[in-house]
């Protein structure tokens, strides 16, 4: 199977709604995970390989999907398996 994963931790976030701009004013400096890449082979893709990478990285840090920061900028495919999981909006970082 092919996936890459890399993380690590960050603590300046802008909050994105995964629709417009992130706002400047909604920013944050809790220390949460961060997702800098997630790449799963295109056979492997819609499987819940993704998802299920972000649960691991959740699990591990002891939250919740929503309390992770994503890597900007995040590709087409990044977006809506982000979407996917906080329909709500994510931290970006």
């Amino acid at each position: 199977m092919l996936i890459a994963l890399s993380t690590g931790d960050a603590s300046r976030h802008r909050r994105w709604n995964l629709i417009e701009v992130a706002s400047p004013g909604d920013q944050g400096d809790t220390l949460r995970p961060r997702i800098i890449l997630i790449w799963v082979a295109d056979i492997y893709r819609h499987r819940g390989v993704g998802a299920a990478l972000v649960q691991a990285i959740v699990d591990d840090f002891g939250g919740h999907v929503a309390d992770v920061s994503w890597s900007a900028p995040i590709s087409s495919p990044g977006r809506r398996l982000a979407r996917r999981l906080s329909s709500k909006g994510i931290w970006i970082s």
